[in-house]
């Protein structure tokens, strides 16, 4: 099996104890922003007809922060599910004794990667090296993903009986700009306009008999989801929340149809003055 080793080793020493697989077995997930949102809004105040009619956003204002959370996670989940058939992807990982979680684990042809998801609406993001700055401010985004990459490292590699690398990625999303000075030595920083296609274009070091292993020792972790299998209640959670998808979508067609009926009927009306006031002069 390839045992490409593209991440730190410091941190393995600290996960090599046993008690860490023992937790991981009676880990209890916190819910997805996803999960979240749509039991929020199914108890939100329904919209009156004036709001319907009108096309106003049918997301209370209260709640429209967890909605753009929730819909950048489905927008990686949605790149992340067109990788193709030789690719895996496990969401919600367990990765430590701390109820901590790696939002997705992805196995394929180039490699092993922790994806990572950090929410910044609106945050101007600066990043050299392992300098991550939002609004100009500090965050632990790159450290932090490298330590969840060195403890699924260890679990993996526990489960398949060989050391295995796990590439750390960070995908910010809703941020309004991203520089990257200098990128992080290990660490990849994305969106979820270009993880798919980043994926897609790293190299090949995995056989298929390596992805082969992978999926059998991926399935033999009890708390691992696999994406191609998610789970009923998960299914109609994701339903539930493109439903609210659609409403929004159709609530800002319906706003534009009435701006744009506004703006012709007011171009009609002013042709129609126009016309009769040139009328009027041309008969007086």
């Amino acid at each position: 099996m390839s045992t490409h080793t593209n991440l730190i080793d410091e941190g393995d020493a600290a996960l090599k104890n046993d008690a860490l697989a023992t937790h991981v077995q009676n880990i209890t997930r916190a819910p997805s922003s996803v999960c979240e949102f749509v039991d929020e809004i199914d108890v939100a105040p329904p919209q009156r007809f004036l709001a319907r009619l009108f096309g106003r956003n049918p997301i209370p204002p209260g709640l429209r922060t967890a909605y753009r959370e929730a819909s950048g996670d489905v927008a990686v989940m949605d790149a992340l599910a067109q990788l193709g058939g030789e690719w895996m992807v496990l969401r919600s990982v367990p990765a430590g004794a701390d109820a901590h979680e790696v939002a997705h684990l992805v196995i394929g042809p180039a490699g092993v990667f922790s994806i990572a998801i950090r929410h910044h609406p609106g945050g101007v993001i600066w990043i050299d090296g392992k300098v991550f700055l939002v609004d100009g401010e500090r965050v632990s985004h790159v450290r932090d993903s490298e330590w969840e990459a060195v403890r699924v490292t260890q679990l993996l590699s526990d489960a398949v009986g060989v050391r295995v690398a796990v590439t750390p990625c960070v995908v910010v999303v809703g941020a309004r700009s991203l520089t990257v000075a200098r990128p992080p030595r290990r660490v990849a920083v994305l969106t979820p306009r270009d993880v798919r296609a980043w994926l897609k274009s790293m190299p090949r070091v995995n056989s298929q008999e390596d992805l082969k292993a992978f999926r059998v020792a991926a399935s033999g972790q009890p708390d691992w989801n696999d994406a191609e299998s998610p789970s009923l209640e998960f299914a109609q959670d994701i339903e539930r929340f493109r439903r609210a998808q659609s409403a929004v979508s159709q609530a800002r067609h319906l706003r534009l149809t009435w701006v744009t009926g506004v703006l012709v009927l007011g171009w009609l009306i002013a042709v129609v003055g126009l016309g009769g006031v040139t009328t009027s002069l041309l008969f007086n």
